[in-house]
């Protein structure tokens, strides 16, 4: 009976002494290569989409209707160091939908009443959009249209490149509190002007409605709901893959999106003291 113990012990011994042994030892190559898999795979489940217009589009407000209405906010990022000031500079929320993380990034107008760019919110703007951008909201207010409106896509095209608009899509918002007729953005897109049905078609004929007054709110449910899904199909049509902005490395924009982060994270514990 002894010796049938001992041997029994002298093998449990030896199987835990493996095991601890596993644990403890170096990763190898193909660990590594693994993990770093198992991360791209995670990163490849976010769709990053920036809000790009003109200041009192509306750009906020969709945002913050999008958020209400699909998801919880689970994370923030901004490149401001005050993070009130949403207006003045670009920020990032996230939520989880539809089984995947959505980036949505807000933006100040990314350039002047001369048309110049504001390079440094640019390049805010793209690195708070990684893995990104994957899509171009471009919003307009419902019943403004002027000259500055119809200018719009050519800035856009400027900053990012002209084959943005493959990857753009019309976000109209609606702040009328109508409570007799709500609006159809189809017969609004009609008996449009024809400078923006123009930038409708250039934009491949995307384009959706949100309805942010109070006396239409149940209608945004829907409208946020067709707004993810055509995000969703846009994204698929090219594969998932991001949109590239040729004149800023990706290097140089990670950099950046590290360096907003740690802006963020001072900014907060200057708050506490």
């Amino acid at each position: 009976m002894d010796g049938w113990m001992d041997g029994w012990m002298d093998g449990w011994m030896d199987g835990w002494m493996d095991g601890w042994t596993d644990f403890f030892r170096p990763m190898s190559s193909a660990d590594l290569r693994i993990l770093v898999h198992v991360t791209k795979s995670d990163e490849t489940k976010k769709t990053s989409v920036v809000l790009l217009g003109l200041t009192g589009s509306g750009k906020s407000s969709a945002l913050n209707l999008i958020l209400n209405r699909s998801g919880n906010t689970y994370s923030l990022n901004s490149s401001c160091q005050d993070p009130t000031e949403s207006t003045i500079c670009c920020e990032r929320k996230e939520i989880f939908t539809g089984g995947k993380r959505l980036i949505l990034v807000d933006t100040p107008e990314l350039w002047d009443d001369d048309g110049v760019e504001n390079t440094e919110l640019v390049k805010d703007c793209l690195a708070l959009a990684l893995p990104g951008p994957h899509v171009f909201l471009l919003v307009l207010q419902v019943g403004r249209f002027t000259q500055c409106e119809s200018e719009m896509l050519g800035h856009v095209q400027k900053i990012f490149g002209r084959e943005v608009v493959e990857h753009a899509i019309i976000l109209f918002v609606h702040f009328d509190s109508n409570k007799h007729r709500p609006l159809k953005i189809n017969e609004y897109v009609a008996g449009a002007h024809s400078s923006l049905q123009d930038l409708i078609r250039k934009c491949g004929s995307r384009f959706y409605l949100l309805n942010v007054s109070k006396s239409h709110s149940g209608l945004s449910y829907p409208q946020v709901k067709e707004l993810l899904s055509g995000i969703d199909k846009l994204v698929a049509s090219h594969g998932g893959r991001g949109y590239s902005v040729k004149r800023f490395s990706s290097q140089e924009l990670q950099e950046r999106n590290h360096l907003t982060g740690d802006r963020k994270e001072a900014a907060y514990l200057l708050g506490d003291n």
